[in-house]
Protein backbone atom coordinates (compact mmCIF):
# COMPACT_ATOMS: atom_id res chain seq x y z
CA UNK A 1 0.00 0.00 0.00
CA UNK A 2 1.13 3.51 -0.70
CA UNK A 3 1.54 6.06 2.04
CA UNK A 4 -0.83 8.61 0.47
CA UNK A 5 -3.99 7.85 -1.52
CA UNK A 6 -4.06 11.28 -3.22
CA UNK A 7 -3.59 10.84 -6.97
CA UNK A 8 -0.52 12.60 -8.40
CA UNK A 9 -0.70 13.97 -11.94
CA UNK A 10 2.28 13.43 -14.25
CA UNK A 11 2.46 15.27 -17.60
CA UNK A 12 4.18 13.79 -20.66
CA UNK A 13 5.50 14.83 -24.05
CA UNK A 14 8.18 13.43 -26.33
CA UNK A 15 10.91 14.51 -28.71
CA UNK A 16 12.36 12.65 -31.68
CA UNK A 17 9.48 10.23 -32.06
CA UNK A 18 9.50 8.48 -35.46
CA UNK A 19 7.25 5.63 -34.44
CA UNK A 20 8.47 2.29 -35.76
CA UNK A 21 10.83 3.98 -38.21
CA UNK A 22 13.86 3.36 -36.02
CA UNK A 23 16.57 3.38 -38.70
CA UNK A 24 15.29 5.81 -41.32
CA UNK A 25 13.81 8.56 -39.17
CA UNK A 26 14.84 12.13 -38.53
CA UNK A 27 16.68 11.50 -35.24
CA UNK A 28 18.95 8.87 -33.70
CA UNK A 29 17.53 9.33 -30.20
CA UNK A 30 14.00 9.32 -28.79
CA UNK A 31 13.37 11.20 -25.54
CA UNK A 32 10.18 10.82 -23.50
CA UNK A 33 9.72 13.70 -21.07
CA UNK A 34 7.62 13.86 -17.92
CA UNK A 35 6.90 16.60 -15.38
CA UNK A 36 5.35 16.56 -11.91
CA UNK A 37 4.49 20.00 -10.51
CA UNK A 38 1.51 22.16 -9.59
CA UNK A 39 -0.26 23.96 -12.43
CA UNK A 40 0.13 27.43 -10.86
CA UNK A 41 3.90 26.99 -10.55
CA UNK A 42 4.09 25.67 -14.12
CA UNK A 43 2.00 28.56 -15.44
CA UNK A 44 4.27 31.11 -13.80
CA UNK A 45 7.35 29.38 -15.17
CA UNK A 46 6.03 29.23 -18.73
CA UNK A 47 5.03 32.89 -18.54
CA UNK A 48 8.56 33.72 -17.36
CA UNK A 49 10.11 31.70 -20.19
CA UNK A 50 7.87 33.35 -22.77
CA UNK A 51 8.94 36.76 -21.54
CA UNK A 52 12.64 35.87 -21.51
CA UNK A 53 12.54 34.33 -25.00
CA UNK A 54 10.03 36.82 -26.44
CA UNK A 55 8.02 33.87 -27.71
CA UNK A 56 5.15 34.90 -29.97
CA UNK A 57 3.44 31.61 -30.75
CA UNK A 58 0.43 30.23 -28.94
CA UNK A 59 2.56 27.43 -27.51
CA UNK A 60 6.09 27.61 -26.06
CA UNK A 61 8.30 25.08 -27.88
CA UNK A 62 11.55 23.41 -26.93
CA UNK A 63 13.50 24.93 -29.83
CA UNK A 64 12.69 28.46 -28.65
CA UNK A 65 14.07 27.87 -25.16
CA UNK A 66 17.11 25.85 -26.31
CA UNK A 67 18.11 28.53 -28.83
CA UNK A 68 17.87 31.24 -26.18
CA UNK A 69 21.22 30.19 -24.73
CA UNK A 70 22.71 28.32 -21.81
CA UNK A 71 21.85 31.02 -19.28
CA UNK A 72 18.14 30.29 -19.37
CA UNK A 73 18.72 26.54 -19.58
CA UNK A 74 20.87 26.78 -16.46
CA UNK A 75 18.00 28.51 -14.66
CA UNK A 76 15.86 25.47 -15.45
CA UNK A 77 18.29 22.56 -15.09
CA UNK A 78 21.42 23.84 -13.36
CA UNK A 79 22.06 23.67 -9.59
CA UNK A 80 18.85 24.71 -7.83
CA UNK A 81 17.11 25.04 -11.20
CA UNK A 82 13.37 25.52 -11.43
CA UNK A 83 12.80 22.06 -12.94
CA UNK A 84 15.37 20.08 -10.97
CA UNK A 85 13.62 17.17 -9.26
CA UNK A 86 10.40 17.84 -11.16
CA UNK A 87 11.19 16.29 -14.53
CA UNK A 88 12.35 12.88 -15.69
CA UNK A 89 13.42 11.77 -19.18
CA UNK A 90 13.60 8.28 -20.64
CA UNK A 91 16.11 8.01 -23.50
CA UNK A 92 16.08 5.47 -26.31
CA UNK A 93 19.06 5.04 -28.63
CA UNK A 94 17.10 3.85 -31.64
CA UNK A 95 19.66 1.50 -33.18
CA UNK A 96 20.16 -0.27 -29.86
CA UNK A 97 16.39 -0.53 -29.44
CA UNK A 98 16.14 -2.13 -32.90
CA UNK A 99 18.86 -4.64 -32.03
CA UNK A 100 17.07 -5.51 -28.80
CA UNK A 101 13.91 -6.18 -30.77
CA UNK A 102 15.78 -8.64 -33.00
CA UNK A 103 16.46 -10.63 -29.84
CA UNK A 104 13.02 -10.17 -28.23
CA UNK A 105 10.79 -10.68 -31.26
CA UNK A 106 12.65 -13.49 -33.04
CA UNK A 107 15.53 -15.16 -31.18
CA UNK A 108 13.76 -15.23 -27.81
CA UNK A 109 10.60 -16.64 -29.43
CA UNK A 110 12.57 -19.54 -30.89
CA UNK A 111 14.37 -20.13 -27.60
CA UNK A 112 11.07 -20.16 -25.70
CA UNK A 113 9.70 -22.72 -28.17
CA UNK A 114 12.65 -24.96 -27.28
CA UNK A 115 12.14 -24.51 -23.55
CA UNK A 116 15.00 -22.05 -23.02
CA UNK A 117 14.53 -18.84 -20.99
CA UNK A 118 16.87 -16.25 -22.50
CA UNK A 119 15.87 -13.69 -19.90
CA UNK A 120 17.39 -15.78 -17.12
CA UNK A 121 20.77 -14.47 -15.98
CA UNK A 122 20.70 -11.66 -18.54
CA UNK A 123 21.34 -13.88 -21.56
CA UNK A 124 19.02 -11.95 -23.88
CA UNK A 125 20.64 -8.67 -22.88
CA UNK A 126 24.10 -10.13 -23.52
CA UNK A 127 23.10 -11.29 -27.00
CA UNK A 128 21.80 -7.79 -27.80
CA UNK A 129 25.01 -6.27 -26.45
CA UNK A 130 27.20 -8.59 -28.54
CA UNK A 131 25.28 -7.89 -31.74
CA UNK A 132 25.21 -4.12 -31.15
CA UNK A 133 28.82 -3.84 -29.99
CA UNK A 134 30.49 -5.98 -32.65
CA UNK A 135 27.99 -5.98 -35.50
CA UNK A 136 29.22 -2.86 -37.33
CA UNK A 137 32.80 -4.19 -37.39
CA UNK A 138 31.77 -7.74 -38.24
CA UNK A 139 29.56 -6.76 -41.19
CA UNK A 140 30.95 -3.36 -42.17
CA UNK A 141 28.88 -0.15 -41.85
CA UNK A 142 26.81 -0.81 -44.99
CA UNK A 143 26.15 -4.45 -44.14
CA UNK A 144 25.20 -3.56 -40.57
CA UNK A 145 22.75 -0.90 -41.72
CA UNK A 146 21.28 -3.25 -44.33
CA UNK A 147 20.67 -5.97 -41.74
CA UNK A 148 19.11 -3.82 -39.01
CA UNK A 149 17.13 -1.64 -41.45
CA UNK A 150 15.86 -4.79 -43.14
CA UNK A 151 14.63 -6.15 -39.81
CA UNK A 152 12.82 -2.95 -38.81
CA UNK A 153 11.22 -2.65 -42.24
CA UNK A 154 10.00 -6.26 -42.13
CA UNK A 155 8.56 -6.00 -38.62
CA UNK A 156 6.89 -2.60 -38.96
CA UNK A 157 3.11 -2.60 -39.05
CA UNK A 158 3.13 0.02 -41.84
CA UNK A 159 5.72 1.62 -44.10
CA UNK A 160 4.74 4.77 -45.97
CA UNK A 161 7.95 5.30 -47.94
CA UNK A 162 9.95 2.75 -49.88
CA UNK A 163 9.26 -0.96 -50.25
CA UNK A 164 8.59 -2.99 -47.10
CA UNK A 165 11.15 -5.76 -46.55
CA UNK A 166 9.84 -9.28 -47.13
CA UNK A 167 10.60 -12.32 -45.00
CA UNK A 168 12.47 -13.86 -47.95
CA UNK A 169 14.53 -10.72 -48.46
CA UNK A 170 15.47 -10.38 -44.80
CA UNK A 171 16.54 -14.00 -44.37
CA UNK A 172 18.63 -13.80 -47.52
CA UNK A 173 20.55 -11.03 -45.76
CA UNK A 174 20.82 -13.06 -42.56
CA UNK A 175 22.14 -16.03 -44.54
CA UNK A 176 24.72 -13.88 -46.31
CA UNK A 177 26.02 -12.17 -43.19
CA UNK A 178 26.04 -15.21 -40.92
CA UNK A 179 28.49 -16.80 -43.34
CA UNK A 180 30.65 -13.70 -43.89
CA UNK A 181 30.70 -12.17 -40.37
CA UNK A 182 34.20 -11.37 -39.11
CA UNK A 183 33.35 -11.71 -35.41
CA UNK A 184 32.56 -15.00 -33.67
CA UNK A 185 30.05 -13.47 -31.27
CA UNK A 186 28.12 -11.88 -34.14
CA UNK A 187 28.22 -15.10 -36.16
CA UNK A 188 26.70 -16.90 -33.16
CA UNK A 189 23.79 -14.45 -32.89
CA UNK A 190 23.16 -14.50 -36.64
CA UNK A 191 23.20 -18.30 -36.56
CA UNK A 192 20.46 -18.19 -33.94
CA UNK A 193 18.56 -15.59 -36.01
CA UNK A 194 18.71 -17.87 -39.07
CA UNK A 195 16.55 -20.39 -37.17
CA UNK A 196 13.72 -17.94 -36.49
CA UNK A 197 12.01 -17.63 -39.87
CA UNK A 198 8.71 -19.19 -38.78
CA UNK A 199 8.26 -16.52 -36.10
CA UNK A 200 8.77 -13.73 -38.63
CA UNK A 201 6.22 -15.39 -40.91
CA UNK A 202 3.71 -15.71 -38.06
CA UNK A 203 4.17 -12.03 -37.23
CA UNK A 204 3.56 -11.03 -40.87
CA UNK A 205 0.45 -13.21 -40.95
CA UNK A 206 -0.92 -11.42 -37.90
CA UNK A 207 -0.27 -8.06 -39.56
CA UNK A 208 -2.09 -9.17 -42.70
CA UNK A 209 -5.08 -10.20 -40.59
CA UNK A 210 -5.26 -6.67 -39.21
CA UNK A 211 -4.09 -7.44 -35.68
CA UNK A 212 -2.78 -4.14 -34.30
CA UNK A 213 0.87 -4.38 -33.31
CA UNK A 214 3.34 -1.53 -33.07
CA UNK A 215 6.03 -3.68 -31.53
CA UNK A 216 8.97 -1.49 -32.58
CA UNK A 217 7.61 1.82 -31.27
CA UNK A 218 9.47 2.76 -28.03
CA UNK A 219 6.53 4.78 -26.65
CA UNK A 220 4.98 1.96 -24.64
CA UNK A 221 8.23 0.92 -22.96
CA UNK A 222 9.28 4.46 -22.09
CA UNK A 223 5.89 5.49 -20.73
CA UNK A 224 5.71 2.41 -18.52
CA UNK A 225 9.26 2.86 -17.20
CA UNK A 226 8.62 6.50 -16.35
CA UNK A 227 5.36 5.57 -14.60
CA UNK A 228 7.23 2.98 -12.50
CA UNK A 229 9.86 5.51 -11.45
CA UNK A 230 7.42 8.29 -10.58
CA UNK A 231 5.32 5.90 -8.51
CA UNK A 232 8.46 4.74 -6.71
CA UNK A 233 9.55 8.31 -6.00
CA UNK A 234 6.35 9.88 -4.76
CA UNK A 235 4.69 6.72 -3.35
CA UNK A 236 1.21 7.70 -4.44
CA UNK A 237 -1.26 6.55 -7.09
CA UNK A 238 -0.57 8.39 -10.35
CA UNK A 239 -2.51 9.55 -13.40
CA UNK A 240 -0.76 10.28 -16.69
CA UNK A 241 -1.69 13.16 -18.96
CA UNK A 242 0.00 12.88 -22.35
CA UNK A 243 0.22 15.30 -25.25
CA UNK A 244 -2.06 14.15 -28.06
CA UNK A 245 -0.28 11.26 -29.74
CA UNK A 246 -1.96 8.96 -32.27
CA UNK A 247 0.63 6.23 -31.66
CA UNK A 248 -0.73 5.86 -28.11
CA UNK A 249 -3.72 3.86 -29.25
CA UNK A 250 -6.58 2.74 -27.04
CA UNK A 251 -5.40 -0.93 -27.00
CA UNK A 252 -1.89 0.17 -26.04
CA UNK A 253 -3.15 2.36 -23.18
CA UNK A 254 -5.40 -0.42 -21.93
CA UNK A 255 -2.45 -2.83 -21.99
CA UNK A 256 -0.24 -0.43 -20.02
CA UNK A 257 -2.95 0.06 -17.39
CA UNK A 258 -3.52 -3.69 -17.12
CA UNK A 259 0.17 -4.56 -16.68
CA UNK A 260 0.76 -1.65 -14.30
CA UNK A 261 -2.05 -2.62 -11.93
CA UNK A 262 -1.97 -6.42 -12.24
CA UNK A 263 1.61 -7.20 -13.24
CA UNK A 264 3.08 -9.16 -16.14
CA UNK A 265 1.07 -12.36 -16.71
CA UNK A 266 2.72 -15.53 -15.32
CA UNK A 267 4.58 -17.67 -17.81
CA UNK A 268 6.68 -14.89 -19.32
CA UNK A 269 9.60 -15.58 -17.00
CA UNK A 270 9.97 -11.87 -16.21
CA UNK A 271 9.89 -9.97 -12.93
CA UNK A 272 6.69 -8.08 -12.37
CA UNK A 273 6.22 -4.70 -10.67
CA UNK A 274 2.73 -3.45 -9.88
CA UNK A 275 1.90 0.22 -9.46
CA UNK A 276 -1.26 2.21 -8.85
CA UNK A 277 -1.77 3.77 -12.27
CA UNK A 278 -5.26 5.27 -12.24
CA UNK A 279 -5.63 6.53 -15.80
CA UNK A 280 -3.88 7.71 -18.96
CA UNK A 281 -5.47 10.59 -20.85
CA UNK A 282 -4.59 12.71 -23.87
CA UNK A 283 -4.29 16.47 -23.34
CA UNK A 284 -3.81 19.30 -25.84
CA UNK A 285 -0.37 20.75 -25.15
CA UNK A 286 -1.76 24.27 -25.52
CA UNK A 287 -4.12 23.69 -22.61
CA UNK A 288 -1.60 22.84 -19.89
CA UNK A 289 1.81 24.42 -19.27
CA UNK A 290 3.18 21.19 -17.79
CA UNK A 291 2.94 19.50 -21.20
CA UNK A 292 5.00 22.36 -22.64
CA UNK A 293 7.63 21.99 -19.92
CA UNK A 294 7.80 18.24 -20.62
CA UNK A 295 8.36 19.05 -24.29
CA UNK A 296 11.15 21.51 -23.51
CA UNK A 297 12.86 19.05 -21.17
CA UNK A 298 12.60 16.17 -23.65
CA UNK A 299 13.88 18.31 -26.51
CA UNK A 300 16.90 19.60 -24.60
CA UNK A 301 17.76 16.18 -23.23
CA UNK A 302 17.50 14.57 -26.67
CA UNK A 303 19.79 17.20 -28.19
CA UNK A 304 22.44 16.65 -25.52
CA UNK A 305 22.16 12.86 -25.85
CA UNK A 306 22.60 13.01 -29.62
CA UNK A 307 25.62 15.26 -29.17
CA UNK A 308 27.08 12.70 -26.76
CA UNK A 309 26.44 9.88 -29.22
CA UNK A 310 28.41 11.83 -31.85
CA UNK A 311 31.15 12.66 -29.35
CA UNK A 312 30.35 16.38 -29.54
CA UNK A 313 28.63 17.07 -26.22
CA UNK A 314 29.81 19.86 -23.93
CA UNK A 315 30.20 19.10 -20.24
CA UNK A 316 28.07 22.07 -19.19
CA UNK A 317 25.05 20.73 -21.05
CA UNK A 318 25.64 17.16 -19.90
CA UNK A 319 25.71 18.27 -16.27
CA UNK A 320 22.26 19.81 -16.74
CA UNK A 321 20.61 16.62 -17.99
CA UNK A 322 22.16 14.03 -15.68
CA UNK A 323 19.63 14.50 -12.91
CA UNK A 324 16.79 14.02 -15.43
CA UNK A 325 17.83 10.90 -17.32
CA UNK A 326 16.15 7.65 -16.31
CA UNK A 327 18.74 5.16 -15.03
CA UNK A 328 17.25 2.31 -17.08
CA UNK A 329 17.08 4.09 -20.42
CA UNK A 330 17.61 1.98 -23.56
CA UNK A 331 21.18 2.87 -24.50
CA UNK A 332 23.86 0.68 -26.00
CA UNK A 333 26.85 2.95 -26.66
CA UNK A 334 28.91 2.70 -23.47
CA UNK A 335 31.18 5.68 -24.16
CA UNK A 336 28.36 8.19 -24.60
CA UNK A 337 26.32 6.66 -21.76
CA UNK A 338 29.26 7.22 -19.42
CA UNK A 339 29.09 10.89 -20.43
CA UNK A 340 25.33 11.07 -19.89
CA UNK A 341 25.11 8.98 -16.71
CA UNK A 342 28.66 8.58 -15.34
CA UNK A 343 29.22 5.93 -12.70
CA UNK A 344 29.69 7.43 -9.27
Amino acid sequence: MTQDSTVAEIYFDESGHDGENLMGGTTTVFAHGSVHMEVAEASDLVAYLRKKTRAQGEELKAKTVINSGRGLLNELYGPGGKLVGKTQIYLVEKTYHAVGKIIDMLIEEEAYKRGVNLYAHGRAKQLAHDLYQYGPRALGPDGWDELVSGFTSMMRSKQRKGVKETVDGFYEKVDKYRLTSRREKVSKVLGMLWETREHAEEFQSDLEEGIEMRALDPLETSLFQLALEWHSRIKRPISIFHDEQTALTKPMLERILLVANHGIPPGFGMSSQKIELVDIKHVDSKSDPRIQLADISAGFCRQMAEDALRGEAQEEGLEMIRHMVHFNSLWGDSKSWEMIRPRV
